[in-house]
C-alpha cells in the first residue's frame, strides 16, 4: 500500500542545467506541518506576510519560465524555520513577527531546533549547493537572483518603495538592475530598502553567492504590487528583460575573490 507523503522541504521548477541564472525563493510557502498546530496561530495570521512572502513564488516561477532558468524554493513557512537566516539568529525561530507573538516558538528546545533544521532547512540549502556545484563543474559562472516580497506597511509605517535591490560588496548585478529600473520614472526604487543585506539578517546570498564570488541580487517587491496576475506579469517582464539583456555582460563572467570570513561566521552561527 502506498501512502501519500507530503513532506517536501524544497521544490525545483524548470530545471535547466545549462542556464547561468539560478533563482531562489526562501519564503515561498506558508505551509506548517499539522503536528505543529499552526504554532498556536490562526490561519488568518499564517496567511499574512509574517508566514511567507506573498506573491514571491508566483513571480519567481514566471521569471524562471521567461528566462528558461532554474528555480529552487523552500517548502515550509518561515515561521517554522527561516531558510534565509543563520540558525543562531533571532529570526531563525522567530518569537515575535512584527506585532504578533508566535506561541509555538516561545519555549522551543535545542532538540526541536535541531530537528527542524534537519528536516526543513538543510535539505533546501543542500540542493542549492548541489545546483551550484554542477554549474561550476561545467565552467558556468552562475548568477544568483533571490526573490522576496515585503509588506506595504510595517508597524504602521508606510513603505514607499515599489522595488528594493539589496546588495553587499558585490554590486555588479545590482548596478545593472538599478540602471535599467531608474529609466522607469514611475517606479520608486530603494537600494538596500526596505532592508539591508547583512550577515546577521540574511543567509542565502552571503553564503552561496558571496563565498563563491558569484554575481547576485536580492530583489524585494512590495506585496500590494503582486496581488493580481497583470501586476505580477509586469514585474516578471521587467526583471526578465534585464536578465536577458545582461546575461552575457562582461562584468558577470568571473568570480570575485572573497575571504573565508563569511563561511567561518556562518559555520559558527549554524552550530546548534
Amino acid at each position: 500500500m502506498k501512502f501519500n507523503n507530503p513532506y517536501k522541504p524544497y521544490s525545483i521548477y524548470n530545471l535547466n542545467e545549462n542556464s547561468k541564472v539560478i533563482i531562489v525563493c526562501d519564503h515561498a510557502s506558508k505551509i506548517i506541518p499539522k503536528k505543529y498546530k499552526n504554532l498556536g496561530l490562526s490561519q488568518k495570521n499564517i496567511k499574512r506576510h509574517i508566514g511567507w512572502d506573498i506573491g514571491a513564488l508566483k513571480l519567481a516561477k514566471k521569471i524562471a519560465k521567461n528566462t528558461n532558468s532554474t528555480l529552487i524554493y523552500s517548502g515550509y513557512s518561515r515561521l517554522l524555520i527561516d531558510c534565509n537566516r543563520s540558525l543562531k539568529s533571532k529570526g531563525a525561530f522567530i518569537k515575535k513577527s512584527e506585532d504578533t507573538i508566535i506561541p509555538g516558538n516561545i519555549n522551543i528546545s535545542k532538540n526541536e531546533k535541531i530537528l527542524r533544521a534537519k528536516k526543513y532547512y538543510f535539505p533546501y540549502h543542500d540542493q542549492i549547493n548541489n545546483i551550484l556545484e554542477r554549474k561550476l563543474k561545467k565552467k558556468i559562472i552562475p548568477i544568483i537572483v533571490s526573490i522576496h516580497s515585503f509588506t506595504p506597511t510595517y508597524l504602521n509605517k508606510p513603505r514607499p518603495w515599489h522595488i528594493g535591490l539589496l546588495q553587499r560588496r558585490d554590486k555588479r548585478l545590482t548596478s545593472l538592475f538599478a540602471n535599467e529600473i531608474k529609466k522607469k520614472t514611475n517606479i520608486v526604487l530603494g537600494i538596500n530598502q526596505p532592508y539591508k543585506l547583512n550577515l546577521k539578517g540574511d543567509f542565502t546570498i552571503p553564503f552561496f553567492a558571496e563565498t563563491n564570488g558569484l554575481p547576485n541580487v536580492l530583489i524585494e517587491i512590495r506585496q500590494d504590487l503582486l496581488v493580481h496576475n497583470n501586476k505580477i506579469n509586469y514585474w516578471c517582464n521587467l526583471i526578465s528583460l534585464i536578465l536577458k539583456k545582461y546575461y552575457d555582460h562582461n562584468s558577470l563572467k568571473y568570480c570575485l575573490k572573497f575571504s573565508n570570513k563569511i563561511k567561518t561566521y556562518y559555520k559558527k552561527e549554524n552550530n546548534l
